[in-house]
């Protein structure tokens, strides 16, 4: 923990107020008590007023508790209003000390807390310019170079090259889409608290209705699919649980090689939903799985099909808003198995 030195220049909020309420106290105290003595105890007229006279003993009593008690709220209080001044001015590395904050612990905890959490968010947005432009540099420099290149030298271009030239440039346009429409979907469902727009529909169908979609793609790979999903009715928004599945079904067949397998089953709980996504992928060590649901986070050992951090922290976020679960278990070279729970 880092202390911090108060700066000369800042003034903390003055208590001087407090004394003045402790003279009125003290005096108001005093008098009531005299009076108190003189009409129910008896006590003669002038023994009370000499009563007064300790009305300085018990200012300076009084005044004395009050100096140590304020100078023990300001030192804590300033170490606190210094941490913020700092915070504010850029420096998200301040750490109070709260094992002297004594009854103020909690605040000075959760000062730190958030100043922990400021210094995530900034080094996630870091990470996230660093691979978005990385991720738009890329295929912006390769439609830029195959277009300019087709322009200058296309009647020397033989068809077959031609074609290929202009499948790059296709392709690479399409995943600038995709990660644009990814990027402007995790804004929107982290902005959002409450989905809306609920209505009751087929689960199973929609599901079917996705992995149809993507066929191709698992036929390309040659995979072999197995759906097994039982009649399931849900109540929720549609496109949202859409993209659930299509990032999930996405996913695995992206990590899953050729002649792989991949499984996708539903089943109606009691008082749940449990939706299985399965393959035969390449799996992932314990560390990649722990922050697999965070945003941009991507792993090294998985370069050669590297994707750009999104898609599973849409999929998280979207389960976390309709009261759900979603978990992974998973082993380097044999695959892994996303679960989704969703309350009925």
């Amino acid at each position: 923990m880092k202390r911090y030195k108060q700066d000369a220049t800042f003034k903390l909020v003055q208590f001087r107020w407090v004394f003045i309420a402790d003279t009125i106290v003290v005096v108001g105290a005093v008098m009531a008590y005299g009076l108190i003595a003189t009409y129910w105890l008896g006590m003669g007229r002038n023994n009370a007023i000499s009563m007064l006279a300790i009305i300085p003993l018990m200012m300076i009593a009084v005044g004395l508790g009050t100096y140590f008690t304020l100078r023990s709220v300001r030192r804590k209080m300033s170490d606190l209003l210094i941490g913020i001044k700092e915070v504010s001015n850029g420096n998200l590395e301040v750490q109070l000390d709260s094992k002297k904050a004594e009854e103020y612990a909690s605040i000075y905890d959760g000062f730190n807390r958030m100043t922990a959490e400021l210094k995530k968010t900034k080094a996630e947005m870091q990470n996230f310019v660093n691979e978005f432009s990385h991720e738009f540099k890329t295929p912006i420099t390769s439609i830029s170079g195959f277009a300019q290149y087709l322009i200058e030298t296309g009647v020397g271009i033989e068809s077959p090259e031609r074609i290929q030239y202009l499948r790059i440039i296709a392709e690479e346009s399409l995943r600038l889409a995709v990660l644009s429409q990814n990027t402007l979907l995790l804004s929107k469902v982290e902005a959002c608290e409450i989905i809306t727009e609920k209505e009751i529909y087929d689960l199973s169908e929609q599901i079917k209705r996705c992995a149809i979609l993507l066929l191709p793609k698992i036929e390309q790979k040659k995979i072999d699919f197995e759906l097994d999903v039982d009649d399931i009715s849900y109540v929720g928004n549609m496109e949202l649980m859409e993209q659930v599945w299509i990032n999930l079904l996405n996913n695995a067949i992206k990590f899953t090689p050729e002649y792989g397998e991949i499984k996708i089953s539903a089943q109606f709980k009691s008082d749940h939903i449990s939706i299985k996504f399965s393959d035969s992928g390449i799996g992932m060590d314990e560390e990649t799985a722990a922050h697999i649901f965070e945003k941009y986070y991507q792993h090294d050992t998985i370069s050669a099909v590297r994707g750009n951090g999104i898609g599973l922290s849409i999929v998280s976020r979207i389960i976390s808003l309709c009261g759900g679960e979603i978990c992974v278990e998973s082993k380097p070279q044999e695959g892994s198995t996303f679960i989704i729970t969703l309350p009925i």
